[in-house]
């Protein structure tokens, strides 16, 4: 997975959540487009390799998350950003919090500061990092060794991570999203985004 022009993923399209002007439109949003985008995501029995040149927040920082292997930039941040515009980034709870990623994983959503890529490798989020024009040559590399493994022994050591991520929590993870991007908060927060200016949820 790589993204194109200055990032490699901002997450949601925020104008276009807070425009969802009802409840079943929201809920066709999270059920119908987010939901089933994890969950085929989590169903792929291939090796995913993200190539991470700019910014990953939100949902963008979640797909790095959700990889087999993250090859960043120097140029790259990371950012589980979604709860300073009032939304969550549902998925990243969902992953086991007993591991120093998990603990650095809570830490970032609880205060959706940025994390550098160098950062972002000392706690496993990413691999490696690589100036800009030598990403491909690393993920070349990787794909040659990957060529002497069984893809039947790739395939199933992806399903067994796989369900690591459960079905209960996948369906609580989206609940919750729902009722984030239906709030007060999220209506104040995506505003105060779309105007460049700081939300105060505290008032």
């Amino acid at each position: 997975l790589r993204g194109t022009g200055r990032a490699f993923s901002a997450g949601l399209d925020i104008r276009e959540v807070s425009g969802l002007a009802t409840k079943k439109e929201a809920r066709t949003f999270v059920y119908d487009i987010v939901k089933p985008f994890w969950v085929q995501l989590f169903k792929c029995d291939k090796p995913l390799i993200s190539l991470v040149d700019g910014p990953a927040y939100g949902a963008g920082a979640e797909i790095a998350l959700a990889s087999d292997i993250v090859i960043a930039s120097t140029r790259s941040t990371f950012a589980f950003s979604g709860g300073r515009v009032g939304a969550l980034c549902c998925i990243s709870a969902a992953f086991g919090q007993d591991t120093i990623i998990g603990r650095k994983v809570v830490e970032m959503n609880l205060t959706g500061a940025a994390a550098s890529a160098e950062e972002a490798r000392s706690f496993g989020l990413v691999n490696y990092v690589e100036e800009s024009a030598s990403v491909e040559d690393r993920l070349n590399k990787i794909i040659g060794e990957m060529r002497h493994v069984s893809p039947i022994s790739n395939s199933s050591f992806k399903r067994i991570h796989a369900s690591l991520i459960t079905p209960r929590a996948l369906n609580i993870a989206h609940r919750e999203l729902f009722r984030a991007i239906t709030s007060s908060d999220f209506q104040k927060g995506a505003a105060a985004f779309l105007d460049k200016s700081s939300p105060n949820y505290y008032c």
